[in-house]
């Protein structure tokens, strides 16, 4: 009776670890050296010649006030730390132009699959979630005319977004984020510092926030849209930054959203002008 006792509690501390190891990985928390080089990018460091940004989604009204610009990386990457907090991205463009690069040249040059993992608190279904995320990426992709990010594999297993270098793997999840009021984040690792030809992205990763937030595949007011955000989170994976211009705020990649809207499953005039431009 004592051996099957032990045993039975060997169990529960065996799963009971697993769950809370699962859970961590699972969730997203800045790094305690990441450096806010301009509202909601955060610089997470460099592996080699291999540079690490991560970008935070607010809900309108919950961000930290700032000036209204292209928020995209500091040019040279390698001297992102001394850039300042407000405008310190490098936008090749005019602002009036509605679209802003991470980083000039900074794109794919190589086509690589990518993972997600559909589970979540909604109930959403699975599949539907898997089908939107990859609708979401033709729009990019078609506008463009061209493949750009790969297939999409779906897997159950826990999937961890990289805040401290690049695993080789593109991951797409729900999870719970620490940051107060960020809706997701979109992880880029990539070569910024070299010549603008020289530049190309080498990883990215998803997170939304399932505990703060509600979601929904319709169109629910009360609820944020999963296609709205994720349309959004896909321009920073393809090499576009925020833009925060009032004047910009019916574009894609506008810095702010809210529950109910889905004007960003579609691409504005601004959106399609950028990718154009840095895929051409």
């Amino acid at each position: 009776m004592k051996k099957i006792l032990i045993f039975v509690l060997l169990i529960i501390l065996v799963v009971s670890v697993g769950f809370v190891s699962a859970k961590k990985e699972k969730g997203f928390k800045l790094p305690k050296n990441a450096v806010e080089v301009s509202k909601g990018v955060f610089y997470l460091g460099k592996k080699a010649n291999v540079e690490g940004y991560a970008f935070l989604k607010y809900k309108k009204g919950r961000a930290k006030p700032g000036t209204d610009c292209g928020n995209g990386i500091c040019d040279p990457g390698e001297n992102a730390k001394k850039c300042p907090s407000d405008c310190g991205g490098s936008v090749p463009e005019p602002v009036s132009d509605c679209y802003a690069f991470l980083a000039k040249g900074a794109k794919w040059k190589t086509i690589e699959p990518y993972y997600i993992n559909p589970l979540n608190q909604e109930g959403l279904d699975h599949s539907a979630v898997v089908d939107s995320f990859s609708n979401d990426i033709s729009k990019w992709e078609m506008v463009a005319n061209r493949d750009i990010l790969g297939e999409g594999t779906t897997t159950m297993d826990t999937l961890e977004a990289d805040t401290i270098f690049p695993d080789n793997k593109n991951e797409v999840y729900f999870g719970e984020i620490a940051e107060e009021g960020v809706i997701g984040v979109t992880i880029v690792w990539g070569i910024f510092s070299a010549p603008p030809s020289k530049r190309q992205l080498v990883e990215w990763d998803q997170v939304y926030d399932e505990v703060d937030f509600d979601w929904s595949l319709e169109r629910n007011a009360l609820k944020m849209d999963f296609s709205n955000i994720a349309v959004h989170e896909l321009g920073h994976s393809l090499g576009l930054a925020d833009l925060y211009d009032s004047a910009c705020s019916e574009q894609t990649m506008y810095g702010y959203a809210t529950e109910g809207e889905t004007k960003k499953r579609t691409l504005e005039a601004g959106d399609i002008t950028g990718i154009r431009s840095l895929y051409k």
